[in-house]
């Protein structure tokens, strides 16, 4: 199982980016009795047959040469089991894939749900061509920023300075959510 919720979030993304998404949405909501996540990409989704061996922890894509196994999709359940939670995944080829996850923040088995603002400036500043809207609701206050935004505004996001000023930016809006 993952340390985190943001290390389960954090593979989740890294496979949308996997898939060659051009545009990815993740969505988190906290409330009191929920933490609700959407991650949305329009990448190369799976066929029916695909997305159930996906969930098999001892199937590859073969994406990663020396790996032989896939985790994501089957800590993502584990977690789900262990905390009496929810999750689909919703596919089709060539379309893209949408993963929501829904968990108790007070189950005594859920994860911590760990540092979001590390989270989203790593997925921010990772290489690849496409779009990374991140959306954080907490109760009734929320905000969204978007990679393409933040690179038209600060320029190189691996950029020293700019990851600065990134990961700052994220904090002020996460604490604006307390």
């Amino acid at each position: 199982m993952h340390a985190s919720v943001c290390d389960l979030i954090t593979d989740l993304v890294q496979n949308a980016i996997e898939a060659h998404a051009e545009e990815i949405m993740l969505n988190v909501e906290e409330t009191e009795k929920n933490i609700k996540v959407v991650i949305q990409d329009n990448g190369k989704g799976m066929s029916a047959e695909t997305l159930e061996k996906a969930k098999n922890p001892f199937w590859s894509d073969g994406k990663h040469r020396h790996r032989k196994v896939g985790l994501g999709l089957p800590f993502l359940f584990q977690t789900v089991d262990m905390t009496d939670g929810s999750a689909e995944i919703q596919s089709e080829e060539g379309v893209g894939t949408t993963v929501t996850f829904n968990l108790d923040p007070q189950h005594v088995d859920l994860p911590m749900f760990g540092n979001f603002v590390s989270t989203a400036v790593s997925l921010m500043t990772y290489e690849f061509d496409g779009n990374l809207t991140v959306q954080h609701s907490r109760n009734s206050r929320s905000y969204s920023v978007s990679k393409n935004d933040l690179t038209d505004a600060l320029g190189n996001l691996n950029n020293l300075e700019n990851m600065v000023l990134l990961k700052q930016f994220i904090q002020s809006n996460e604490e604006e959510l307390r």
